[in-house]
């Protein structure tokens, strides 16, 4: 999948724990920044996902959302401009 500009979506399979001996898997979905923004969702936001067939729907939480990680999605994006994030 990939927005307007041709930016993509992407999946990452990573680690989300290891119990003994057993490795256990979570999937990310990397949303690009613009797409974010322009739904006006928020870091820490409770998305609801859908599957009918092989789609995947993602739209806003009807719950609450957590107060304390309410701040925009471009927030984090200021405030690491110019400084290099180490990848695990």
């Amino acid at each position: 999948m990939r927005d307007q500009e041709g930016e993509p979506v992407r999946i990452h399979k990573v680690v989300n724990r290891v119990y003994e001996g057993t490795t256990y898997y979570r999937w990310v979905l990397s949303v690009p920044p613009r797409d974010v923004r322009e739904l006006g969702w928020v870091d820490g936001q409770e998305l609801e996902a859908t599957v009918r067939g092989s789609v995947l729907s993602i739209a806003p939480s009807l719950h609450r959302q957590p107060a304390r990680r309410g701040r925009a999605a471009g927030a984090l994006e200021e405030g690491v401009q110019g400084k290099s994030v180490a990848r695990r």
